[in-house]
């Protein structure tokens, strides 16, 4: 089948385009790509991980929600396991990770790719999983991504012995254009790719809790309760378009909502570039949650989100300054049929542990406050919350555009700077996703120069004295992986930011 394909590196692209010539559809190809990604993006998902769908398919637009749940359904008194802390350098900056194997949360990426397939491919997954499998055997080439984040969580994956070997090359991390390798990993994706429960009763979740077994309260228990909630998308009109996000337990996709809700009210300036354009999205995008996003919510408050999410959404906006790049990738995927997928996934910054000698790398979801605060504490069994916020836009003309971006507190700002060019401005994909972005945090304005002049780079200094500028793509700003489908074909872009690619078939 004809379709397109933006990611994180050549060899995700590759997998979906693989699924796709092979008569798979959107959704093929997306899953493809994600298991290929914890091969080639090893160190941002993979099956130890979590993450989100956004799914149009047949006409109606599907939440795909897999991400992790808090463990210890067989746990009956005491606290969370410890954790250790870990402080990872960005420059201006430092910040605090707690990491380790009571860090595990319970990962919802197999479930996930299984339901996906069963409900809307295909192929069959051992054949999805066949590039993901040969280049587990034979190498990926690092690319300078995958090195730029090795560079980064280094302190985290120099912690085991294990790890540090298998993203090292004579003890020094891998460099651009070495080989990352993993032969054990593609007999799990063998394994897991032939059997339905091999993440939830099999060696998969067995091999998983036995390595962390005395460190952490995940149980078999934990892998066999883990679902796929598969729902109606949330749609926020705007202008004459439609945008589809996730809704819980995504506190990401809310803030778009109501950014746009905002954003609706309002005559974008002459200048998208410029300091008025700057101020209003800025003004959108750090305000709290929008009255008329209410009547957009009804039965999208379940397991007890309600409105302690809402207050979370909330206090979120006091903390959007955070300097971590958000170590999550982003694939989107359309065909011929105007099927399309935004799926955005993570493992944290890893727990810098491998489970056993599968070659799974384990999440440290329990140890991010974006995704565990301590003040929305979840119960065991309970779904976390993330920053996850796959989307689909449909606008009056018949295009059909998959998006989304990593990036922790940024991935909002990301998407609503896309949404605004596109919709806005009536920008191509590739000028809305190369477009200049701001991200104000607190009271500082993160600010790229590319794309405006002297003039308006000293206003936005005189507006905000406290700034920080980039004058080069920076993966702080996320990595908005684009791809598209209507009346004129395909189209798309991958996100140079974080190495983005795109091809189509």
């Amino acid at each position: 089948m004809r379709g397109a394909v933006a990611g994180g590196s050549a060899g995700t692209i590759n997998a979906g385009l693989y699924a796709l010539r092979r008569g798979g559809n959107a959704v093929d190809a997306a899953v493809a790509s994600t298991l290929m990604a914890g091969v080639a993006e090893p160190l941002l998902s993979g099956l130890g991980g979590s993450g989100i769908a956004t799914v149009r398919f047949g006409g109606t637009v599907f939440t795909v929600d897999f991400f992790a749940n808090m463990p210890g359904l067989q746990v009956t008194q005491g606290e969370p396991s410890a954790m250790d802390e870990v402080r990872i350098d960005y420059g201006p900056t430092t910040q605090r990770f707690l990491v380790g194997k009571g860090s595990a949360a319970v990962p919802g990426l197999p479930e996930g790719m299984w339901s996906l397939v069963e409900r809307f491919c295909r192929l069959s997954m051992e054949e999805l999983a066949v590039p993901a499998i040969d280049a587990a055997q034979q190498g990926v080439e690092v690319s300078a991504g995958f090195e730029r984040v090795l560079d980064l969580l280094w302190p985290i994956l120099d912690r085991s012995a294990g790890v540090r070997s298998l993203f090292s090359l004579d003890g020094q991390p891998l460099r651009k254009g070495q080989t990352f390798r993993c032969p054990a990993l593609a007999e799990t994706l063998k394994a897991f790719s032939s059997d339905r429960n091999f993440f939830k009763t099999g060696p998969g979740a067995t091999e998983m809790v036995n390595h962390v077994t005395g460190h952490s309260h995940l149980s078999l228990d934990d892998f066999e309760y883990q679902s796929t909630d598969i729902r109606p998308a949330l749609a926020i009109p705007y202008k004459d378009s439609t945008v589809w996000v996730p809704g819980v337990p995504s506190i990401a996709s809310l803030r778009v909502a109501s950014s746009l809700l905002s954003l609706s009210t309002t005559t974008p300036p002459e200048n998208p570039v410029g300091i008025e354009a700057i101020e209003r999205l800025s003004h959108a995008l750090s305000q709290g949650p929008s009255p008329s996003l209410k009547p957009f919510l009804r039965d999208f408050f379940t397991d007890g989100f309600g409105d302690a999410f809402v207050a979370r959404l909330k206090a979120m906006n006091q903390s959007i300054g955070r300097i971590s790049p958000g170590y999550t990738t982003h694939i989107s995927t359309v065909d011929g049929d105007g099927n399309a997928v935004g799926i955005t996934h993570s493992l944290g910054e890893t727990a810098g542990e491998l489970a056993g000698d599968s070659g799974i790398l384990i999440n440290n979801f329990l140890g991010e406050e974006d995704v565990n605060p301590p003040h929305f504490r979840r119960p065991h069994g309970g779904r976390l919350i993330t920053m996850c916020c796959p989307a689909i836009l449909e606008q009056s003309d018949g295009r059909v555009i998959a998006f989304g971006s990593g990036g922790s507190s940024r991935i909002p700002t990301a998407i609503v700077h896309g949404v605004s060019y596109a919709v806005d401005y009536g920008w191509s994909l590739p000028d809305a996703v190369r477009g200049p972005r701001t991200h104000l945090g607190n009271s500082t304005l993160h600010i790229e120069s590319e794309g405006r002049n002297e003039e308006i780079m000293a206003q936005a200094k005189e507006r905000w004295p406290e700034h920080v500028r980039f004058d080069g793509p920076n993966m702080f700003f996320g990595g908005l992986h684009t791809a598209a489908v209507g009346p004129d074909g395909f189209t798309g872009s991958g996100d140079l930011r974080r190495s983005g690619e795109y091809s189509e078939t």
